[in-house]
């Protein structure tokens, strides 16, 4: 394996590695808003 393969296998990786996380951030961003939804709609039912 030559040197530009190389580099450019570690740079895919980081790439995957930052994409799957933003994504999984994402995810949680999106759970934790459903969660502030459903909790505004208790505090206004009382």
């Amino acid at each position: 394996m030559g040197e530009l393969e190389a580099l450019y296998i570690g740079y895919s990786i980081i790439w995957l590695g930052l994409f799957g996380y933003l994504v999984y951030l994402h995810m949680k961003q999106v759970k934790l808003a459903n969660e502030l939804k459903l909790l505004e709609e208790m505090v206004k039912k009382e």
